[in-house]
């Protein structure tokens, strides 16, 4: 009995230890996606690309993300972010960020891969909850 005690004080400590390291990840990470759609916003699209991992800039080159740009600014200007959500998902840190344009609300998918690049971005029509 006094084993299993310390078997599960030491798997405690353990997952105690590891959350200013998932803190960290998760700040970081944040940072990564705002920079990506301040950048988008601002319209700079070189920018903006710096921070893509080479298949993703293969993919999405400062001319196409410059025509996503557009088509997202259809829906009218930025009128808020909501906070990030955070999760892990096979391998990657992805952030959703929910973004109130005037005529629409949009959900900002950033994956980061383990370098703390960006390997996938994606826009869609806010689902679930109010618009």
């Amino acid at each position: 009995m006094r084993r299993l005690l310390r078997i599960g004080l030491v798997l405690c400590l353990a997952v105690l230890g590891s959350a200013p390291v998932f803190a960290q990840q998760d700040d970081a990470a944040t940072a990564t996606a705002t920079a990506v759609l301040d950048r988008l916003d601002a319209g700079d699209f070189e920018g903006a690309t710096s921070g893509f991992n080479a298949q993703m800039k293969a993919a999405l080159g400062p001319d196409r993300l410059q025509g996503v740009q557009q088509k997202m600014e259809a829906a009218g200007p930025v009128l808020s972010r909501e906070a990030p959500r955070i999760s892990q998902r096979d391998g990657y840190t992805v952030v959703v960020v929910r973004i109130r344009r005037e005529l629409a609300a949009l959900d900002a998918t950033v994956a980061i891969d383990h370098e703390g690049k960006i390997a996938g971005l994606h826009f869609v029509p806010a689902s679930g909850g109010p618009q």
